[in-house]
Parts: C-alpha cells; sequence; structure tokens
C-alpha cells in the first residue's frame, strides 16, 4: 500500500486493468499478490513496462523504462513474502475514464463488426468510417479504443478529407486488405488524427497552442494490424475526440509522406537502404 502501490499506479494499471490488454489486472492487493515473483522477474528483465528504445541514445518524454531503485523495491516486496502493509497508506485509486485515457466530444465507431480467422497471419485492413463532420473542426486530443483488445496489435486513425480519391469507391464498414484495389493511394492532405498501441494512452495535439484541422465533410480511415487469438473473433474498434474551445496558433499535423508505400526490404538484406523525400507545403 505504501511503496509498491503507487508504483503499479504509474507504471502499470494503464494496461493491468479489466478490459485492457494486460492479461491480470493489479488494481487490488489481491488481484496483484499472485503475480508478485513474476513482477520481479519482469522487471529485472526490463521487459516490463514494455520499452525498446536504447537508453544510451538520446532522452524520450514517454520513457517507461523503470529506475533502477523502482525495480528495487518490487523486487524486496516480492522477497519479503509480498505483504499489503498498512490500509492508510494506501494512495486513492487512479480514476480511469470508462476506458477513454480522456473525456471525449465524440466517438467515432465501425458501423459494425470485422470478423477475424482464428489462425495464421491476418494482412493489414483499411476500414472506412463515414464520420461526415457537419462542420469544420480542430482536435486537440485522441484516443483509439480497441473493441477487442486481444485480437488489435496496433491501429491508426487517419482523416480522409472530402473530395479525396482515397477510398473513393469502397464500401463504409467493410475491412479491406492490403493492395486491395479500392484502398487506391492516399494522397495529398490525409492527416494521422490518432493511434493505439498497448499502454500508449490519447494523445495530446497542444503542444505550443497546436491543433489538428478536420476539414468539413471529411471521413476517417481505420488503419488496422490484427493478430489471431486461436479461435474466431470480431472487432468493433472506436476513436473519441476531443475538441478545442477556439482556432490554435499552429496546426499539428503529421504526413506519412512516400517512405509509407516505398518501403520493401529485400529477404536477407541485413542493411538495406531507401530513400525517401517530401516537400512541405507551408512554413513548418
Amino acid at each position: 500500500n505504501k511503496d509498491v502501490l503507487p508504483i503499479l499506479q504509474r507504471n502499470c494499471q494503464t494496461c493491468h486493468r479489466p478490459g485492457e490488454i494486460g492479461p491480470m489486472s493489479f488494481l487490488t492487493y489481491k488481484d496483484t499478490r499472485p503475480y508478485a515473483k513474476a513482477i520481479k522477474v519482469a522487471v529485472e528483465k526490463r521487459v516490463m513496462p514494455p520499452w525498446f528504445a536504447d537508453p544510451a541514445y538520446g532522452h524520450f518524454a514517454n520513457d517507461r523504462t523503470l529506475s533502477d531503485a523502482t525495480i528495487k523495491t518490487l523486487a524486496a516486496w516480492a522477497d519479503g513474502g509480498a505483504v499489503e502493509g498498512d490500509d492508510k497508506d494506501k494512495p486513492a485509486p487512479v480514476a480511469f475514464q470508462d476506458g477513454w485515457s480522456l473525456k471525449p466530444d465524440m466517438v467515432i465507431e465501425f458501423p459494425q463488426d470485422v470478423s477475424l480467422p482464428a489462425t495464421g497471419t491476418i494482412n493489414y485492413k483499411s476500414i472506412l468510417v463515414e464520420a461526415n463532420f457537419p462542420e469544420d473542426v480542430w482536435v486537440v486530443a485522441a484516443d483509439l479504443r480497441p473493441g477487442n483488445a486481444a485480437a488489435v496489435h496496433h491501429m491508426r486513425a487517419i482523416v480522409r478529407p472530402p473530395g479525396s480519391p482515397w477510398m473513393k469507391t469502397a464500401v463504409p464498414g467493410v475491412a479491406y486488405e492490403a493492395g486491395d484495389p479500392e484502398i487506391g493511394s492516399q494522397g495529398e492532405g490525409a492527416d494521422l488524427l490518432g493511434k493505439f498501441n498497448p499502454g500508449l494512452g490519447g494523445q495530446d495535439f497542444s503542444t505550443f497552442d497546436s491543433a489538428k484541422f478536420v476539414p468539413k465533410g471529411s471521413d476517417i480511415v481505420f488503419s488496422m494490424h490484427y493478430t489471431a487469438t486461436g479461435k474466431p473473433a470480431t472487432d468493433r474498434s472506436k476513436l473519441g475526440l476531443v475538441f478545442g474551445k477556439k482556432p490554435p496558433k499552429l496546426r499539428y499535423y503529421v504526413s506519412d509522406g512516400p517512405t509509407a508505400f516505398n518501403l520493401a526490404i529485400p529477404a536477407g538484406d541485413h542493411n538495406a537502404e531507401i530513400v525517401s523525400e517530401m516537400t512541405a507545403q507551408a512554413d513548418t
């Protein structure tokens, strides 16, 4: 309650709670106690929390690496019998927003379930959802929630501006596999509006008084990467948006650039080079 629970709240409960990607919950002592030794092993091997950047290169604002002192605390707790401690030392529970990491002003969801096979490799899927924004909006934060946390490996939500030829003939709600001619080329103007990776949480676009711009009449394309779970499954994921109260000073824009479509590494080539460039269309 005094030493370990605050660590779990800061570093673990984002994923390790009911409905999330973590296979067990760490919200309570009763839930966590059976996994004390496993927690010790995972943090000492630095496989949890998941973080793959080399600490010798640069600093990352969202670095999830545990300090040596934190790891020693968790190991000592496990070695000492994983005691609960005094109830008065227990911090207040973290208030999670019904699965969202933010309180959305608008939710955009698949219009129907996507069916997934039990086994095999599932190719990337693109799903057009007719959001039909009734007016221009500025988005200051976004969060993507998987409908099936066990099957969604990662996903992105991309703005499809009005008049775009991208997925022009696609049927809304249908999952098209990568390479399907119905998808076509993404083209100019498509902006990455949000993404999901386990433990990432929502994204904030308000740095330096900026925001994402979504033109009136835009739709959303969900780019989905699924993993087979061993049994037939379905998914209906969704996107939550928080709108700005006024126009920002800067537009926060992400372009995939041409590399996303040219990235083909020959099999067995451990040192392939792919050259790509893009031209900024505004001061950047």
